[in-house]
């Protein structure tokens, strides 16, 4: 071998080392980077006229198992649908409250069931009186409370869903441009890693609002669908998303006008379209805004609509006549089964009762209806009200309950109701956390091993050594050379 071709090889595994040494550098300070993939020096031998002739550096590969990132997005996916799930379950758990609990709507309801007791034990108690119409008020209030926080996360839910929206337009931009900067450096034998990294970062946050699947596409370019099979990007220009949020939502919307659905590429989609996109942060919302919310909307109207019932009957209060409204009220009015929506929102008491309203606290003691305050010892109008409340009667029409139960037994079946939901979409979310962690430790697995690259530095040092050592002793040879 020449000293010209020795110094050749020597010097082309320094460059090799040097590079390397940089990888290995650069692996170590993005090991926690999201999206960043392992870089691995491809090198192969150099020959030249059939001899060797150094080292050859052919490219950098990114260590990426595609299958685990696959699996790894949508278990993600699933993390964020459930933890949107859950978020709304224990917020409406925390509006109901728990039995027996200071701001409960137990509480409120049985201190009013008090009241009426403390009444009927001295209906010639003005203040007794009183007392019990404030706490059927704060009853009523409370009722209305619940209602607001389930409509309020009706319309987060759908301000969500315009956000994620936005942000799934301008990631899947994103990515399309991506796909352009990456074919271009294929084309002309640069390095894009970094381009793939960041491409990669961005399809993860994709898949939270919708499951993907990638699919590769010649020269480094990607196509993405969802889980389901819709377009998301196939080619140079992205699926385009609009989405109309409603603002602040009532208890009677529903889908239609205003509550809009997805729109893709200028059309409208319809219900059976949109679980193309199930799954995801996106879907959750939706759900959340037509279906869970909702729900949770009919158990609280049921419940006013019986305790309305209850104390509206004539057979109870014998100064009412049908139709007539009673010590609760719908805004004011009797409360109509077939405008059952909302009522929970609109309850009230009667303002005859309320004495700041112009109202008379002694029409507790002798009827809604009575023309004068009546005998002020008779309590049996104040009885009646509390039993009313107590005995088991069948559920009221236009309500999802059955049997006969209590008012206080009502209230128990809503409150389990919405605990169960809670406590179900918390195990959701449990196991979705247990499957996003264990894919996620495999996927890591696959990443950055500090130790391993610790290994390469060590032999890229030798390696260096090594070489170096080559050009020192054709350096030495050269100069004995020169000195005969």
């Amino acid at each position: 071998m020449s000293i010209a071709r020795a110094l050749g090889n020597a010097l082309s595994g320094l460059t090799t080392t040097a590079r390397g040494t940089e990888m290995v550098a650069a692996n170590i300070a993005n090991a926690s980077t999201p999206g960043y993939a392992r870089r691995d020096l491809v090198v192969s031998p150099q020959t030249v006229g059939g001899n060797a002739g150094g080292v050859r550096i052919d490219g950098v590969s990114r260590a990426v198992n595609a299958s685990i990132l696959s699996e790894l997005r949508s278990a993600e996916s699933a993390r964020a649908e459930a933890a949107t799930r859950l978020t709304f379950a224990a917020e409406i758990e925390n509006a109901i409250g728990i039995a027996g609990n200071a701001g409960s709507l137990g509480s409120a309801l049985n201190d009013f069931r008090a009241a009426l007791g403390s009444a009927a034990s001295r209906p010639d108690d003005e203040v007794r009186l009183t007392h019990a119409v404030d706490k059927a008020r704060v009853l009523a209030r409370q009722f209305n409370t619940i209602s607001d926080k389930v409509q309020a996360a009706r319309s987060a839910a759908d301000q969500a869903i315009a956000d994620d929206v936005a942000t799934l337009n301008v990631s899947l931009t994103q990515v399309a441009d991506l796909n352009r900067k990456i074919t271009a450096l294929e084309a002309d034998g640069s390095d894009p890693s970094s381009l793939y990294d960041q491409r990669q970062g961005i399809i993860s946050e994709i898949a939270k609002i919708v499951p993907v699947q990638e699919v590769m596409r010649p020269a480094g370019a990607v196509a993405l669908f969802t889980a389901e099979g819709a377009v998301l990007l196939d080619g140079t220009v992205p699926t385009d998303f609009s989405f109309a949020a409603a603002g602040q939502i009532t208890p009677d919307q529903t889908i239609g006008a205003p509550l809009a659905l997805l729109t893709q590429n200028g059309i409208d989609l319809s219900s059976p379209q949109m679980r193309l996109y199930g799954g995801g942060r996106l879907a959750a919302n939706f759900a959340i805004r037509d279906e869970l919310a909702p729900a949770a909307q009919s158990l609280v109207d049921d419940l006013a609509m019986d305790l309305h019932d209850r104390l509206t009957d004539p057979a109870v209060d014998p100064t009412l006549a049908a139709g007539m409204a009673g010590l609760f009220t719908d805004a004011g009015a009797f409360a109509d089964p077939a405008n059952k929506a909302g009522l929970a929102g609109r309850l009230g008491v009667n303002s005859a009762l309320v004495i700041s309203e112009g109202g008379d606290a002694w029409r507790l003691r002798s009827g809604i209806g009575a023309a004068t305050p009546g005998a002020v010892g008779d309590s049996s109008l104040l009885i009646a009200l509390s039993n009313a409340m107590d005995t088991a009667q069948a559920a009221p029409s236009a309500t999802g309950f059955s049997g006969t139960a209590t008012l206080i037994g009502r209230l128990g079946a809503v409150e389990s109701q919405i605990s169960t939901a809670r406590v179900n979409a918390q195990s959701a979310a449990t196991v979705r956390n247990s499957q996003a962690d264990t894919i996620a430790t495999r996927f890591l697995a696959d990443g950055v091993n500090s130790d391993a690259e610790m290994q390469k530095l060590l032999q890229y040092e030798q390696a260096y050594a090594a070489n170096a050592r080559v050009i020192q002793a054709i350096q030495t040879m050269m100069d004995q050379i020169l000195e005969i």
